[in-house]
């Protein structure tokens, strides 16, 4: 019988972290920070679909040609990311190595006021852009994610803006799928629904309703399929929003840590409570 005492087990392998700086231009290719890869968009061919264009192509490729590391953690970020984070390359490898044995995809989003004081992403793109929340239930209708957009509850751990999130490749691949669908409606025929996604809105460049319908679906996924496990870095840290909503700080921690509250426990005196601050604030907030 061996009596030897029991080792320690070797420790796992630390994964590896591919970070993509999406350069558009000689400014943004000169912007490029150490550490990161180069994600070439300079040609630029399809401006109306913003970021989605090259990771798109990079995706596609790298499925194809079968070399994703399954392991490996992927993030694709705009030029914008270190002015709206305050990340470097090195702090977001170091938070996805902290969470990497407990998640599955990890959150780097700015803008905390405008995901604490909405019910979920779909409430806050309403808000800009008025037939946002109809366009988008038609379109996961259409590609078989029926559901009650108005009623889903998102706190900091299911928000996603402008892309800003490092996953692996099981994740990047049903995120695909659902987004190669809005794809797909978006470049084919005439129909209403394809008029519905392509609208203009008021964004800079009178940018089309399907960049921001695209840009909410990592926080639809995960929402409603709960085995996909995040880590969220602490997004009050990061920029906040030119709206006034920044004005009450105190009032977006509270409604966050309410919205969590609820997804825990489904006590509805904490959506009451979130709907009592939200009703205060706009209340007290000047009118324009």
């Amino acid at each position: 019988m061996n009596t030897a005492p029991d080792q320690p087990l070797p420790a796992a392998p630390t994964p590896a972290v591919h970070l993509y700086h999406i350069a558009y231009s000689a400014q943004t290719l000169a912007d490029l920070e150490p550490g990161y890869l180069l994600l070439d968009n300079l040609a630029n061919e399809r401006p109306d679909w913003f970021e989605y264009w090259p990771i798109r192509r990079f995706l596609l490729q790298a499925l194809e040609d079968g070399r994703l590391d399954e392991q490996a953690w992927y993030g694709f970020f705009s030029p914008k990311f270190r002015a709206k984070t305050g990340l470097s390359h090195s702090q977001v490898c170091d938070f996805v190595h902290r969470h990497a044995v407990q998640a599955d995809v990890c959150l780097f989003s700015p803008q905390p006021d405008m995901g604490a004081f909405f019910l979920n992403v779909f409430e806050q793109g309403e808000a800009f852009d008025p037939g946002l929340i109809d366009a988008a239930q038609r379109f996961l209708a259409h590609a078989g994610w029926p559901c009650a957009l108005g009623t889903l509850v998102m706190d900091s751990r299911q928000t996603v803006f402008s892309n800003y999130f490092v996953a692996r490749p099981a994740f990047w691949r049903e995120w695909l799928g659902l987004c190669e669908q809005l794809f797909s409606v978006c470049e084919g025929p005439d129909t209403p629904l394809r008029a519905a996604l392509v609208q203009a809105t008021t964004y800079p460049g009178q940018a089309q309703r399907k960049v921001f319908l695209l840009e909410r679906l990592a926080s639809l996924l995960l929402t409603l399929r709960p085995q996909w496990r995040t880590g969220a870095a602490d997004p009050f840290g990061f920029a906040w929003s030119v709206s006034r909503l920044r004005e009450r700080p105190e009032d977006a921690f509270i409604s966050d840590a309410l919205k969590l509250a609820f997804r825990e426990q489904r006590f509805p005196e904490y959506m009451r409570a979130f709907a009592l601050i939200r009703e205060r604030f706009f209340d007290a907030s000047p009118k324009t």
